[in-house]
């Protein structure tokens, strides 16, 4: 059975025994990768692996055992601005550079750069406004027929006659 894509989900401990579960171009990532509390993003499967997203890189990994995380729609290198809530949080505009999961939490937490400064602090999901646009096209629900041109539909066109 096949999950609904996209979802997200970490990968806590290495799955299974080798690496026959990596795609064989990206296995020293996955290995720098894994195991850690990176929230990956699986956005589609091909039939053998799915494609998995960090930020701008992409691994691929058959099917193996990680850690579903709840879907939060921010994500690695969003551009964010970060809420004062009554001055817990500075408030600011920044860039996400980690996504990770916090076990003890049980949620994710993410990590912040504000002019080429990382941010210690981590933050949550209520703590940002999304500034980053995100584009996304519908599936078309129009049926167009296929235009036909029969001469005798335009008779305008044929030469004049005296």
């Amino acid at each position: 059975m096949r999950p609904d894509l996209p979802d997200y989900g970490v990968y806590l401990q290495w799955p299974e025994p080798g690496e026959d579960w990596i795609h064989e171009s990206d296995r020293e990532l996955v290995q720098r990768w894994v195991p850690s509390n990176r929230v990956f993003k699986r956005e589609s499967f091909d039939g053998t692996y799915y494609s998995l997203r960090y930020g701008q890189q992409r691994i691929r990994v058959r099917p193996s055992l990680w850690t579903k995380v709840p879907a939060e729609e921010i994500e690695v290198g969003d551009l964010i601005e970060v809420l004062s809530h009554f001055g817990e949080n500075e408030a600011g505009i920044g860039r996400v550079v980690e996504k990770r999961y916090d076990d003890l939490e049980e949620r994710i937490v993410y990590l912040v750069q504000r002019r080429e400064q990382r941010v210690p602090q981590p933050y949550h999901l209520e703590d940002f406004r999304l500034l980053t646009v995100r584009s996304q096209l519908r599936e078309p629900d129009t049926i167009h027929p296929a235009p036909r041109l029969a001469l005798e539909d335009h008779t305008d066109f044929l030469p004049y006659e005296e």
